[in-house]
């Protein structure tokens, strides 16, 4: 017998699907503005919740997940696993295509994900565990696994979930991202590196109806500032990353509103195991947490807003090893760590920091705090995309504050930063410990077992210190007033659909 999981989708209830989302011809451009210049929007080399954010917004997934974290339906309509739990069966939706007129079927499934399991792609370890896939007929898509998968569904409701023109891959490759073309609702016009990127509705899309915008314009303002000065000037209507010190000023503005959000995230500092230098002994990585007060970082750099941690959870969620709490700030005991490594103070340190405001605030903390406790930080402070070139290439000493903004699965904050073969272990932290546990959180079903293996990696994790944990993101949105029908993917991400402006 299988398990299947399915959805009504009959004619009359996308009816009244449409109707509910009301009149939607109010027509307009949502003018979006993004805290950086996204990375690759092809998926395959997509590294950057910001690249993410785009093509949510151009583009559906085979699957969704609401606030609670629940797989919901996107172009597969349902899915069925085997008893044994090897074999996954999606059904897909029936009459869509893709933004070039291509039509969509399992054949694209297929063909997207081996493309994501090539060597080199950053989904290659999210579905390690995909043996084949098979289109079984023009609606049928079997993925087999060489062992049960208790991350697959969640995978596919994430950037492995999005599936691009087979017609595209085969004319662009790996310059897929230049030009991406989905199954969506928007589709790419253009884009000016750090400036803008402009989408264009997709009359063809078969959920059209409940999408009001004609156009879609992301502008890139780095400057937190900057971004809410247009978006109270009416140059905006939409921002994200609002500085947390400023919230309490908006929250006073009537033509504007903020909208929190709740997702699982971490925000760290990568040390690089990889360069010679004093983080490779551990004692030294261990005084540098000792120098550091997460708490003071979240109270002065976000006014109290965010959550500090040391782990790549949040203290308040149950995965959270309470055997580890956050150690106090302790000076002291950083150089006399310090000495047991046979080094002399003050030791050198140069942090690679995003351009951010909020990034370089915390970097400033950091910096400060190392004063006083045997260490002299420097910060190098550049834009975001030659951080991700810098780390990619392993020239930097230590970069952050940087960490998964948004994940709808532990196996997202963890796995890719902490096993050895992970595409964001970019500390090159290798440990058989780790790979170990992390390996048996994909293969445990029984969410008992799972959470309990999740603690293991990340007591162990604690312990290594290849990143030091300083706390949880709680981001916030600002919108016009006028602006209605706000919503988003259990990740975080925000979608279009039901959304206008008055």
């Amino acid at each position: 017998m299988k398990r299947t999981t399915s959805y009504l989708r009959s004619a009359a209830l996308i009816g009244v699907l449409a109707a509910s989302f009301g009149s939607v011809a109010n027509a307009a451009d949502l003018r979006f503005a993004l805290a950086d210049d996204p990375d690759a929007l092809d998926t395959k080399s997509n590294r950057a919740q910001t690249g993410l954010t785009v093509l949510t917004v151009m583009c559906d997934r085979l699957m969704w997940t609401d606030s609670k974290l629940t797989i919901l339906p996107g172009l597969a309509k349902s899915w069925s696993w085997s008893d044994d739990g090897k074999e996954l069966t999606l059904d897909l939706i029936e009459g869509a295509k893709f933004q070039d007129g291509t039509p969509f079927d399992a054949e694209a499934v297929k063909i997207n994900i081996e493309r994501n399991k090539e060597k080199g792609s950053q989904r290659a370890d999210d579905i390690s565990t995909v043996a084949s896939v098979e289109a079984v007929s023009p609606t049928k898509v079997l993925i087999k696994v060489s062992e049960p998968s208790a991350q697959l569904l969640s995978k596919l409701a994430d950037r492995v979930g999005i599936v691009f023109s087979p017609t595209v891959i085969k004319e662009l490759g790996d310059n897929l991202g230049r030009a991406p073309v989905c199954v969506g609702p928007y589709k790419f016009v253009e884009r000016v590196a750090q400036d803008r990127i402009v989408l264009e509705k997709d009359a063809n899309y078969y959920d059209a109806a409940k999408y009001a915008f004609d156009k879609v314009t992301f502008r890139i303002i780095p400057d937190d500032a900057v971004r809410l000065a247009n978006l109270q000037s009416g140059e905006l209507d939409l921002m994200e990353k609002l500085d947390p010190s400023n919230a309490a000023t908006v929250a006073e503005d009537k033509n504007l509103q903020i909208i929190p959000m709740t997702v699982l995230n971490n925000q760290t500092v990568v040390l690089n195991l990889n360069r010679e230098g004093p983080m490779k002994d551990p004692k030294v990585r261990e005084a540098l947490e000792m120098a550091l007060d997460r708490q003071a970082i979240v109270d002065v750099a976000f006014a109290g807003q965010y959550q500090a941690g040391n782990q790549f959870v949040a203290p308040d969620s149950p995965f959270y090893n309470a055997d580890f709490p956050i150690p106090a700030r302790d000076p002291e005991k950083a150089k006399a760590l310090i000495a047991e490594a046979g080094l002399q103070e003050p030791v050198p340190l140069k942090i690679l920091v995003p351009n951010r405001p909020l990034s370089v605030r915390v970097g400033e903390m950091m910096q400060a705090m190392g004063t006083n406790a045997g260490f002299a930080i420097t910060l190098d402070v550049v834009d975001f995309a030659t951080t991700l070139k810098l780390t990619d290439e392993g020239n930097f000493e230590s970069w952050g504050p940087i960490g998964p903004q948004f994940a709808n699965d532990l196996d997202t904050v963890a796995y890719p930063v902490l096993h050895s073969t992970g595409g964001r272990n970019l500390s090159r932290y290798k440990s058989p410990e780790m790979d170990k546990l992390l390996e048996a959180t994909r293969t445990a079903t029984d969410p008992a077992k799972r959470m309990e293996l999740f603690k293991e990696a990340s007591a162990l994790a604690v312990k290594d210190r290849p990143v030091l944990y300083l706390y949880h993101q709680k981001p916030l949105f600002v919108a016009t007033s006028k602006l209605k029908g706000f919503h988003a993917t259990g990740d975080g991400f925000v979608k279009l659909d039901g959304m206008t402006i008055d």
